[in-house]
Parts: C-alpha cells; structure tokens; sequence
C-alpha cells in the first residue's frame, strides 16, 4: 500500500482542516477531478454520442455513448478513476466497442466540467442513474455490465452493490481506502470506500484485471479484494502491467468476459491468456 500512504502524507493539511468540519477540503484531495477542457475528437478515432444524465438533486451530467448492434442487450458501462474525466475515459472505453455491445461512459458530479462536488454517496448514486438512463433508452431488458478502473472500480463494485447487474469487471481497483492511510489518518476521511465490503454484496459474476507492477494499488489490496469476493470471480495477473491500462490488450478480455458471463461460462475464461499472464479463480 506504498502508494497510498505517500499520496495521503500530502493531505496533513486537508486532514487538519477536516477535524475543523472542513470536509470538502478532505474530498478535494481524495479525488482530485481534472478541470482540463474536453474535446472528444482528441480522445476517440470513432466520435460516440453526448449521453446526459440527470440526477436526483437536478444535476445534469455529461457522459457518452457508443450504440451497439440493435438487437444487442448487453451494455457496458465504463467507471472512471481518480483525477481523470469523461474524455479520458473514453479513450479506454472506445477498445470495448465493435463487438456488437453498447458501451456509455459513465461520469460523476464534480469531474469534466460537471456540477456539483463529488461524496462517495453521491458517485454511487450518480452511477445507478447512468444505469437507470442505460434501460430507459435501450430497454428494460438490458445487460448491465460495470467496468471501472481505480476509484471508477470502487464506484462500479458499491454500485452492483445496491442494484442488479449481470457482471462487474475491475481495473486495478483497491480494497479500502481508509485503512490504507497512515498515521490514524483514515478515521478522518469523510468517504472510506470499502470495496471489501461492497464486494461480499454482490450477486454477480466479477473479473478483476490487475497489474504486478501497479505502483498505486499493491497485489496484496487485489488479494484482499479477491478474497472477500463472492463466487464466480476471476482474478487476471498481468506481470509487469501498471496502473493505467493498456485497453489494446484488456479490451479483448473485457469484451471475452462479458460473453463468458451471457453464456455461463466464467470458469473456461479466458480462452486464452497473454504469454506470462496467470489467473486464479474461485
């Protein structure tokens, strides 16, 4: 958990504020949302369509969204990570498509120019109304699949958490974040993000992907994430693979995996691995 503690020894002062009722100063450094200016041509080789969502509180987000084959009823929704946007995200989410699938990318309140500031209650909720939008537009009887990658992991597992999905798939995804602060530090935190939690909650199928050389989320957080897991889970072991992914080689499985679970067949997943790859199941 190297990672994390050096990330959360920058925030003394946003935790010294916090214990003053300063919990927006708290959030802001555990987020961190890019305010870079997006143009989606220079994310994307195929332009998707503006998705807008609207949520509880009256925000409207802005998302987007690839259509798939009309008779496709799988949907794949792609979570973003900590300090990113909706642009980047779709860079990754743009290797999902082509295969017949519908593919959003999902954003929260607060990131790539949306209103509003983000609270883990509020990501979660902002997460259930892309899906909610998902059926609304391509039907009711809609494949919901979560993808997320870092934190967008934590948003997709607290998400299937709280309402039905076919299948959950994370990219480099922690296991708590409370726990991974030094120094006491994580009583402080106003959004504890305990993905161990949310994982023993799911009634779905789940693929965890992650990288050995991940300098921001150690193996020892996937190993406790994959243990907590519910069945079926598989854990896919890339060696030397970081944190950010490398979506011309996960696309493929993440698309492979979403088939495995239409046909009920998580436990020949996948067909075939990368040389060096590994993957546990339980």
């Amino acid at each position: 958990m190297t990672h994390l503690r050096r990330t959360f020894a920058s925030w003394t002062i946003a935790a010294s504020l916090a214990l003053t009722g300063c919990a927006g100063t708290m959030r802001e450094q555990i987020y961190k949302a890019s305010e870079a200016p997006i143009d989606i041509a220079q994310w994307t080789h195929v332009r998707p369509q503006t998705w807008t969502v609207k949520t509880a509180d009256g925000l409207t987000l802005t998302g987007y969204y690839w259509p798939g084959d009309p008779m496709d009823r799988d949907v794949i929704l792609f979570f973003h990570g900590r300090g990113s946007n909706q642009g980047v995200a779709a860079r990754y989410a743009e290797h999902l498509t082509g295969r017949g699938d519908h593919v959003i990318v999902v954003s929260y309140r607060g990131f790539g120019g949306n209103p509003g500031s983000p609270t883990q209650a509020d990501m979660v909720d902002d997460g259930r109304r892309f899906i909610a939008q998902a059926r609304n537009v391509i039907g009711s009887n809609a494949r919901i699949f979560l993808v997320g990658h870092s934190l967008g992991g934590a948003v997709a597992l607290h998400v299937a958490a709280t309402v039905p999905v076919a299948g959950v798939i994370t990219l480099s995804t922690f296991d708590k974040l409370a726990e991974s602060a030094p120094g006491g530090m994580g009583a402080l935190l106003p959004d504890k993000w305990n993905n161990l939690d949310a994982a023993t909650k799911i009634r779905a199928p789940l693929v965890m992907i992650h990288g050995t050389a991940d300098d921001r989320v150690d193996m020892d957080q996937a190993g406790a994430l994959f243990a907590a897991a519910g069945h079926p889970t598989d854990w896919l072991i890339a060696p030397g693979a970081g944190h950010n992914p490398d979506m011309a080689t996960l696309g493929p499985l993440v698309s492979e995996a979403v088939e495995a679970v239409d046909d009920d067949g998580l436990d020949g997943y996948p067909t075939a691995l990368p040389a060096g790859w590994a993957v546990r199941r339980k």
